[in-house]
């Protein structure tokens, strides 16, 4: 059963009404970019004609980028509190060790700008974060909270997939925004994302889904590092479908183990049935898999088809299976289309 978010959201993704638990995202539209200038009246974030709408999300490596955070109060009740953000370097699994450290400050050298929104309004920063971004990565991502005295920084300590996973699908004050922007008609797109099991050993499928891929291309990826004697890699030729997902479905992930996954995208011809304007996209996952009795079996989703079979999945006992999503990498080609 949902309840509604007794503090400030910051969505995961457009659609979201206030409700707990909610399906993880890398795909916030709350935390926002202007690029190398402020806007010149932020308060047009605040308008809810405008909640629903997507933004730029460019960066631009070696300049001055200005960031906002922005948020809706859908209790009854007026909030104070503050905005915080914080970048990061691709990993499927955003453990706070990989971005707390890296916590971004305002014009004005406020790293807790505060907030005041009343009941069912929403609010923004109105000062900027700013951010020079290294050329270390092409790749970033953004986590943004809003904190209050009630909800603070709920990943605080957490070093283990289950607790990542269950304080993503239940605190709906923190998101991110995890893109990486592909620019320039490359008809073949190399990436990598990293991959963090953390303290805990888990059962995880690793899963990368394909969206508005043109018919006929072709993918390769893989993690040389062993899982359990096993070197994971997985290549396909000549794709028949826009819309597909792969998964190392079921594997025991050992504490600590540590790899860098890379996949590799030539793109085909075949655009039809891609709706216009829409980008290939590419997003890696690392996704708990829960059983009937498992903690975390009530925050899961049906997890489709066994990609090897096409049959339901089931455990050992033939009970139904369970995925929370822990964490993602995502990447969209901005550039590549018909």
């Amino acid at each position: 059963m949902a309840d509604t978010w007794p503090g400030i959201v910051v969505r995961n993704k457009n659609g979201e009404g206030g409700d707990v638990p909610r399906k993880t995202s890398s795909n916030s539209p709350d935390l926002l970019i202007s690029g190398k200038e402020p806007f010149e009246d932020p308060s047009f974030l605040t308008d809810p004609a405008n909640y629903g709408k997507d933004y730029s999300n460019q960066l631009f490596i070696g300049w001055p980028n200005y960031l906002y955070v922005r948020g809706k109060n859908f209790t009854d009740t007026d909030l104070s509190g503050s905005w915080n953000l914080f970048y990061a370097t691709p990993n499927i699994l955003l453990y706070p060790y990989l971005w707390e450290d890296n916590q971004l400050a305002t014009s004005s050298g406020d790293q807790n700008p505060g907030f005041d929104i009343k009941a069912g309004e929403i609010g923004a920063s109105n000062d900027p974060f700013v951010w020079v971004p290294g050329d270390a990565s092409d790749h970033y991502c953004l986590i943004g909270i809003a904190k209050t005295a009630e909800h603070g920084n709920p990943l605080a300590g957490v070093t283990n997939i289950k607790s990542l996973a269950e304080v993503m699908a239940t605190n709906a004050n923190i998101a991110q925004r995890n893109v990486q922007m592909v620019r320039g008609a490359q008809p073949q797109v190399v990436a990598r994302a990293r991959y963090d099991q953390g303290s805990d050993a888990a059962t995880v499928d690793l899963a990368v889904v394909f969206k508005n891929i043109p018919r006929g291309s072709s993918f390769t990826v893989s993690s040389g590092t062993p899982l359990n004697g096993e070197a994971l890699s997985y290549s396909e030729k000549d794709t028949k479908t826009t819309d597909f997902k792969y998964a190392w479905t079921d594997r025991d992930i050992p504490a600590h183990w540590v790899t860098m996954f890379t996949y590799t995208l030539t793109f085909g011809s075949d655009w039809s049935g891609i709706p216009e304007g829409a980008r290939p996209e590419v997003e890696i996952r690392g996704e708990l898999v829960q059983r009937e009795g498992d903690p975390l079996y009530r925050l899961g989703v049906d997890p489709g088809p066994d990609p090897a079979t096409g049959k339901a999945r089931v455990c050992a006992r033939g009970g139904p299976v369970r995925i929370v999503t822990a964490g993602s990498v995502r990447t969209i080609c901005a550039d590549i289309g018909p």
